[in-house]
């Protein structure tokens, strides 16, 4: 009888393993198309044994029938990680790729046709007021097309500099995006724990927990562990997002007490990206995310041409020194460059922001200076060293102490037809900052007399820079254009005549190289060809991220392809499941009703 009441009970386990395996198995495929939905599977095992001594001193095993472990989530934590890191890595170069959209936007066209004629247009004014120098309307043309020239440029620099700092609103959301996920997925946390301590199924939040997890891996590269109580921690650039107990939220500040833009920093102190370098590799997974894409792309700060270092040319006239080579100072000023070059590949060479903004005032810085420098030409001069009160400085022996300065050529250097015969007049000025400043010297024999003391570019103060941000044409030729040196001095060889050859010179200066596109290329442009090489650039660069956000896109694709076929559900395999638990649900029954007859046939024949 007890053996009977015992398989009474292995029928009766047997029957609810069979009724749970159907309704995962329905659930599954009514879940078929839910979004993030993994498929599930009920764990069956044996249930415990009785042993009985056999006839023979052996030991019977009688089984009492099944029972069921847990529903268990068909998923691998490899190929989790790996859909994350890869998908990462495919929204981070997204994010280049629109930035490189939205500056071939701002330049007009992909061959950048409308700021290329602001550049032929000043070269063609040039040509006609070599021509015709004596005319007032081509200088007052020339002005004209300065002043469009300049205005022309810094219009796109703001749309740049406009653009970069609009990046802060798509920081700021992505900031908050991170905090928000990381909420949702510390209070699925508490749910699954909970469900979970008492013996329940947390399946479905475990489902959505998970498709948080796969959101915040487009954002952010970060590493994921499940505590044994089914809780899961979150790590990331060193340090937690969501450990056992708290959440550690982000927040955004500025870069700097003078920039403008946002970056991402902890609550508690600190910044949340390790490293401050905008260079990425995937080696060691620095391209991962869209918010790190955001920032490489947009950059720490505004670029201009004193951020691009200039490699060292051994043919530079400096490094000749007595009719020798100077090795020793052209060897410091290679080391010099390698160390800046560094700089630049781990800052503006990273960003497309950042290199656009410095290959433009680079241009622009070239073509200003090319010009000033042929309508006033600056001469060094080796003058006696004085100190603020104006007292002589001696060395160690006692002499006066030489120091180079530039200033104007004033031999050499062209006037204007005004009535002052203005000499020193540069077309293109900077705002707070007037290209000569006359002061009197001291020569090497003591003899004292006046010189234009040319006003140096010192790359630590911007007022001083031929850059966008300072450039103006000059005020001086806006009020007269006549002012505008285009005569020879009377100093020259030619007095009082018009000098069409060094107006024309200026005009030619166009089809001077000016430099490469960055310090890593060996092309060099003049400024015609400058601006095209540009756009061609970026075109080019926008052709490899999209090449690589291609292969990125195979990649998850394959990837999430294995995933599927182990999470997901398939609705021929639930159908046939289906059929196989209702064939045991069925053989369960049929197995308690023989049971429940054998059990009423002997009890009858007791009775009887």
């Amino acid at each position: 009888m007890g053996n009977l009441m015992a398989s009474f009970n292995t029928g009766v386990s047997g029957l609810h393993s069979a009724q749970a395996s159907l309704n995962t198995a329905s659930h599954n495929l009514a879940n078929a198309q839910t979004v993030g939905y993994v498929r599930q599977q009920v764990i069956v095992t044996d249930s415990f044994y009785q042993k009985t001594p056999g006839v023979h001193n052996d030991v019977l095993q009688i089984g009492t029938g099944t029972s069921i472990v847990k529903t268990r989530q068909i998923r691998n934590i490899f190929l989790d990680a790996q859909y994350r890191l890869q998908l990462g890595r495919q929204c981070f170069y997204e994010e280049n790729q629109k930035a490189v959209w939205e500056i071939e936007d701002m330049l007009g066209e992909l061959q950048g046709e409308e700021f290329q004629t602001s550049i032929t247009d000043l070269q063609s004014a040039l040509e006609s007021l070599a021509e015709y120098p004596e005319n007032i309307v081509y200088k007052d043309q020339i002005v004209s097309v300065a002043t469009q020239f300049i205005e022309r440029a810094q219009v796109l620099q703001g749309e740049l500099n406009t653009y970069q700092t609009s990046l802060n609103n798509e920081v700021q959301k992505q900031v908050d995006k991170i905090n928000s996920i990381v909420t949702e997925i510390q209070d699925l946390n508490y749910k699954i724990r909970k469900y979970e301590a008492i013996g329940e199924d947390a399946n479905d939040y475990r489902d959505k927990r998970n498709e948080f997890l796969d959101q915040l891996g487009q954002i952010i590269h970060f590493e994921v562990n499940e505590e044994k109580d089914g809780m899961v921690t979150i790590y990331s650039e060193g340090a937690y997002l969501l450990d056992s107990v708290n959440q550690y939220f982000l927040k955004t500040e500025y870069e700097s007490p003078t920039s403008k833009l946002l970056k991402p920093v902890w609550e508690h102190g600190g910044n949340f990206f390790r490293s401050r370098d905008l260079a990425f590799s995937s080696s060691n997974n620095t391209d991962i995310g869209s918010l790190k894409g955001l920032l490489v792309a947009r950059g720490n700060y505004a670029a201009n041409y004193t951020n691009v270092p200039v490699k060292p040319s051994d043919s530079d006239e400096k490094y000749m020194v007595n009719g020798a080579f100077d090795q020793d100072a052209y060897d410091r000023d290679m080391d010099q460059f390698k160390k800046d070059l560094e700089v630049y590949n781990a800052s503006v060479g990273a960003s497309v922001i950042m290199t656009v903004q410095s290959q433009l005032d680079t241009l622009v810085h070239g073509i200003v200076t090319q010009v000033n420098d042929i309508l006033c030409p600056n001469v060094e001069m080796q003058v006696q060293k004085t100190d603020d009160k104006g007292n002589v400085v001696l060395d160690a022996n006692g002499d006066p102490e030489m120091v180079t300065i530039m200033v104007l050529d004033e031999k050499n250097s062209l006037v204007g037809d005004d009535e002052n015969s203005s000499v020193g007049t540069e077309l293109f000025s900077r705002r707070g900052m007037e290209r000569y400043e006359k002061v009197t010297v001291i020569g090497a024999g003591g003899e004292q007399f006046e010189v234009y003391k040319y006003n140096e570019e010192d790359p630590e103060d911007e007022y001083s820079l031929y850059t966008l941000n300072e450039l103006l044409v000059n005020p001086t030729v806006l009020k007269d254009s006549s002012t505008i040196p285009v005569k020879y001095n009377d100093s020259s060889d030619h007095p009082n005549a018009y000098a069409y050859d060094e107006v024309l010179k200026i005009a030619k200066s166009f089809e001077n190289i000016i430099g490469t596109l960055n310090p890593n290329s060996l092309t060099t442009y003049n400024v015609l060809d400058f601006y095209k090489g540009m756009v061609g650039e970026l075109s080019i660069t926008g052709n490899v991220w999209n090449g690589i956000i291609t292969n990125q896109q195979t990649t998850v694709t394959s990837i999430e392809g294995e995933r599927q076929n182990v999470m997901g559900v398939s609705t021929e395999e639930e159908l046939s499941d289906l059929i196989k638990f209702q064939r045991c649900f069925d053989a369960s029954s049929r197995y308690i009703t023989t049971i429940s007859e054998m059990l009423e046939y002997i009890i009858e024949k007791l009775g009887g």
